[in-house]
């Protein structure tokens, strides 16, 4: 069956490349490295009371100022708009408690209680062309919550969650944005977010959050399609007064407390990667410094090597030197002002 010009026309551009031309494709671009891609969907979820929301400001008022979030680099100061579609006034006192705490105030962080409904294009069309209006462009929009956004929708509709989606990538292509949504999690939180699994599918991050009994308070990186997830930060809220309207009132910031490391678990090591592991240790904790040259430390450490056949030890040493640090345990590179060196990594230590 043959296809009439016309129809053609409206056939999207079709791309593909050849293998030898992948490698010059634009890299990803990331708003904070390894948890927040530019242009993406992303999600913040959790439990009613789990302080989803403080964190999602806390993040958009980081990427405003272009200030580093939790320690983690943010790539470029960029404008955000908060879609603020539940509990405006407590938002208003959250940020000017952000602002007073931090001694920031970010003239690009704009904040609407308007309506914003997913499920129809009207609304969609409008808000885009409101910001467009206002030259508002490659910066970051936050949906808070999904549930007011999507009040006639069922989220447990695959099809119906899809439109939503198509709607929220709309904006992000119009507006040469990244979008937020703020959401729930289900009634087994086990499960993750409430609603249809094709929402979470078509997420590019999601960050979970949660909050003990006791105040404690965690972010992790649930998922990310484009680097590695389970990454998590701790934090606590600090009650800070705020002045509105002429009366004082308390709210609270986000007090960070850090990554949050697991317990390493033990590293499966070959007989061979274990003695060369501990060879190498040997020698290196025996010098203030703790790292050494390379060849140095392979030419002493095959002296002791004795059980290894004498004319492979140097090139065996060297590759299971590769192999370990592939593993994380051993450090190749530069150390200080001084190339070529070899240390143990603090995983390595632990082995």
């Amino acid at each position: 069956m043959q296809i009439s010009s016309q129809e053609i026309s409206k056939i999207e551009t079709r791309r593909s490349y050849r293998i030898h031309e992948l490698e010059n494709l634009p890299k990803i671009n990331w708003l904070i490295k390894d948890i927040l891609v530019d242009r993406g969907i992303a999600t913040i979820y959790g439990e009613s009371g789990s302080t989803k929301s403080f964190l999602a400001i806390d993040l958009a008022l980081h990427l405003a100022s272009g200030s580093e979030w939790f320690g983690l680099p943010v790539s470029r100061e960029i404008p955000v708009v908060y879609t603020a579609l539940e509990g405006f006034t407590g938002l208003r006192k959250r940020i000017l408690g952000w602002c007073k705490k931090n001694s920031i105030s970010p003239s690009n962080m704009l904040i609407t209680p308007d309506t914003l409904l997913l499920g129809e294009n009207g609304s969609v069309e409008s808000f885009i062309n409101h910001y467009k209006e206002k030259e508002f462009h490659s910066g970051m929009v936050i949906i808070d919550t999904l549930n007011m956004a999507c009040p006639n929708i069922e989220e447990n509709s695959a099809s119906e969650m899809s439109g939503v989606i198509r709607q929220a990538k709309l904006i992000t292509e119009k507006l040469n944005s990244t979008v937020l949504i703020i959401h729930h999690s289900g009634k087994d939180e086990s499960r993750g977010m409430r609603g249809s699994s094709s929402l979470k599918a078509s997420m590019d991050t999601i960050i979970y959050v949660k909050q003990d009994s006791n105040g404690n308070c965690e972010w992790s990186l649930e998922k990310s399609k484009d680097s590695e997830c389970g990454i998590r930060y701790g934090y606590r809220l600090e009650t800070i007064e705020v002045e509105m309207n002429g009366e004082v009132e308390t709210t609270c910031t986000l007090d960070k407390l850090g990554e949050i490391l697991d317990k390493k678990k033990k590293v499966r090591l070959s007989d061979k990667q274990t003695r060369v592991l501990n060879l190498v240790k040997d020698w290196l904790l025996t010098l203030s410094s703790s790292h050494d040259d390379m060849d140095k430390v392979i030419e002493q450490c095959c002296k002791l090597w004795t059980e290894h056949p004498s004319a492979k030890r140097s090139h065996d040493m060297r590759e299971v030197i590769g192999n370990l640090v592939i593993k994380g345990l051993v450090g190749t590179g530069l150390r200080g002002n001084l190339s070529d060196q070899i240390w143990i990594t603090d995983k390595g230590m632990n082995e």
